[in-house]
């Protein structure tokens, strides 16, 4: 079943970047919101050797048709910055967005 949105995950090293790629993104129309995590731990093995390290983790929800474009922008602009991007499809409100909650 297709809810229409999809969350795109990354992380990063740097909690100034985290910070303004959710103000970026929460300007772009498909974007629907922007959560940052933080610090986490990552740990991970590269050329060999395990690192530990703090990281800060952004999940974006978007549009379906969005997250081509919003993967795009987050690669183009700092594609080296960023570590373990993912879309996660498909994701489902459970709360009627349309509904009056006065």
């Amino acid at each position: 079943m297709d809810y229409g949105h999809v969350v795109v995950t990354f992380t990063t090293d740097s909690k100034q970047l985290a910070c303004t790629m959710a103000t970026e993104v929460s300007g772009i129309e498909s974007t629907c919101c922007a959560h940052i995590e933080g610090p986490i731990r990552r740990v991970h093995r590269w050329h060999g050797h395990k690192h530990a390290s703090e990281q800060w983790r952004v999940e974006i929800e978007a549009t379906h048709d969005g997250a081509d474009a919003l993967v795009e922008h987050i690669t183009s602009h700092h594609g080296h910055e960023v570590h373990d991007l993912v879309v996660t499809d498909p994701t489902r409100h459970l709360v009627d967005e349309t509904a009056d909650t006065r």
